[in-house]
């Protein structure tokens, strides 16, 4: 899963822009891509439709790496920086 660099707009459901939400590549066809947007706030999912965006391909050492952090990760806070986790308050 990468980042939402390139989408524009805000979650219907809790108004986050989407900018913060995970995109996942589903499917592509030529220049069209199906992706999966979950919100990083709320975690509604849905699909989109994409004629330009380009996500970067995740290699086995991305996911042996991401592996890794997961099995010693304790909190979110192991995971992520400061300023990507959402801050309700």
């Amino acid at each position: 899963m990468k980042g939402a660099e390139g989408l524009t707009g805000y979650c219907k459901s809790c108004g986050t822009p989407l900018d913060r939400a995970v995109v996942r590549e589903v499917r592509h066809y030529e220049d069209a891509r199906l992706l999966e947007v979950t919100c990083g706030r709320c975690e509604h999912k849905f699909l989109a439709i994409s004629m330009q965006m380009r996500l970067d391909a995740i290699g086995m050492d991305d996911v042996a790496d991401a592996a890794e952090q997961l099995a010693t990760a304790q909190s979110l806070s192991d995971l992520f920086a400061p300023g990507d986790l959402f801050d309700a308050s």
